[in-house]
């Protein structure tokens, strides 16, 4: 079998870890590296990855007329747990499978949840706005305990907040509709959605759902949502109305989001300018530890990969 060529799309590739460009040096793959220091457009895909039988993937877009035009490709290992950027069925369809990184980003999306429902909670973001303007005003805010948090989407990483909130007091609601009464932990009490919309005063997403369903949270879902409450996304930005939530926070129906994802990526729109708001650049699974791991995973997918392919072919 002749030496696959891997391209390694991330845009920091063995920052804090060399041992995924090493097991793949050393198990025979020929590696390639972007070294654009930034994400791959689309319009340049083809060219840059036309050479490519694999790819060490993050969030650049491979839709149907980007997989159409690389026909070496057999395998692209995602590093993450969302494949939102990847035509699925246009993959299949070529024969090209996908593989992610799930298990790696529970830890890291889950703290990081935990960290804006806190900075929400005593009203960090306002409170800096205000520091760097030169006002010095006192906000009150709120104790964990105080709150009923509904976690929209009860997988690893709603399970994983639920269990870090636990300590704190909430009371925590769960709506999926994948979920039995009797699947919940005890504590958890169990919702659809709009219920846990009307109670909540924080609302979390981490739900899974197909970018063409559109968005989970729109305008009658923001209005179900109490006067003053809350709303972290961690998961997708399609699951938002961005224009909707941008009008239930400007009219204050909304009191504050925090947001590490969104709809377009780079995300430089009004939301973003918004005292009320934090907002953060898709930085969820960002962490030493973690994104090491989720290289070495995704580099040792594509090993496993091959293996077998090579297997089935002798």
């Amino acid at each position: 079998m002749n030496r696959p060529v891997v391209y390694a799309a991330l845009q920091n590739f063995c920052e804090w870890d060399d041992r995924p460009r090493r097991i793949l040096q050393e198990t025979g793959f020929h590696l390639e590296e972007n070294r654009l220091g930034r994400r791959l457009k689309g319009e340049e895909m083809a060219k840059v990855l036309g050479g490519a039988d694999a790819v060490l993937a993050g969030v650049e877009p491979y839709d149907a007329n980007i997989l159409a035009a690389l026909p070496r490709l057999r395998c692209i290992s995602r590093c993450g747990a969302g494949t939102d950027s990847i035509d699925l069925a246009a993959a299949r369809q070529r024969g090209i499978a996908v593989l992610a990184t799930a298990d790696e980003v529970v830890e890291p999306v889950a703290q990081m949840t935990v960290a804006m429902i806190l900075s929400l909670a005593r009203n960090l973001p306002l409170h800096l706005a205000d520091f760097r303007q030169g006002f010095w005003k006192k906000r009150t805010g709120f104790l964990l305990s105080e709150w009923t948090i509904g976690l929209v989407g009860f997988g690893r990483i709603g399970r994983a907040v639920a269990s870090y909130l636990g300590p704190f007091g909430p009371r925590i609601l769960a709506a999926d509709p994948r979920l039995r009464p009797a699947d919940l932990p005890g504590g958890i009490q169990g919702r659809d959605l709009p219920a846990l919309l009307r109670e909540a005063d924080l609302v979390s997403l981490h739900a899974g759902r197909d970018r063409e369903e559109g968005p989970l949270i729109g305008a009658g879902e923001l209005a179900l949502m109490r006067r003053g409450a809350f709303l972290v996304n961690t998961a997708r930005g399609f699951l938002v109305d961005e224009a909707a939530l941008l009008d239930a926070l400007q009219g204050g129906w909304i009191a504050g989001a925090a947001l590490d994802v969104f709809e377009s990526e780079p995300y430089s729109g009004p939301l973003a300018r918004l005292p009320q708001v934090v907002a953060t650049p898709h930085v969820s699974t960002l962490t030493r530890a973690s994104r090491a791991a989720m290289e070495l995973r995704c580099a040792q997918n594509l090993v496993d990969f091959f293996a077998k392919v090579s297997q089935g072919a002798g």
